[in-house]
């Protein structure tokens, strides 16, 4: 983790998550931490984990305008979204495109080895977030449902084709 800050006494670590945007890791006092990822579109998901847990125990995602009017309640300034043209400078030319994985989608049901979206379009799935749990660099044998948000990377003539593999 990078740039920790403490206030209070109490420790905020964060981190720049490459085309994701910012995590930001608060333990608690009662224990467990809570962790808040800030997308560039301002999009906001707070994670609570307990103590000793790997997995969160409960998952809120709250666009800007209601992240605004949380920290409002909460009586502080709002953290940032960090602009795209920050990513981009960790980025260079690639591109993070989010697409949802539709019910009619031909990849649905497939495993992500057999799809082969990586050599056919040249984007990579670096991560499905499903049922308010990310997975991380997903396996060949991770298996397609609907529902699922794919994160993809690639040139953007890469995620185009991507997209409508997935659309079909």
């Amino acid at each position: 983790m990078e740039d920790p800050a403490s206030a209070n006494g109490i420790e905020v670590r964060e981190v720049t998550l490459p085309g994701v945007g910012k995590k930001y890791v608060m333990g608690l006092r009662a224990g467990g931490n809570l962790a808040v990822v800030v997308r560039p579109d301002g999009q906001r998901q707070i994670h609570h984990f307990l103590e000793h847990g790997d997995r969160p125990r409960d998952v809120v995602r709250v666009d800007a305008d209601e992240a605004q009017q949380l920290a409002n309640l909460l009586g502080r300034p709002l953290v940032q979204a960090p602009s795209v043209e920050d990513l981009d400078l960790v980025l260079g030319a690639l591109e993070i495109d989010w697409v949802t994985l539709g019910e009619t989608s031909p990849l649905a049901g497939r495993a992500l080895g057999a799809s082969q979206m990586r050599e056919r379009t040249g984007a990579s799935v670096i991560a499905i977030l499903r049922d308010g749990r990310a997975l991380a660099n997903p396996g060949v044998d991770t298996v397609f449902q609907p529902g699922d948000t794919l994160l993809l990377i690639g040139s953007p003539a890469q995620t185009d084709a991507a997209r409508s593999l997935i659309a079909g």
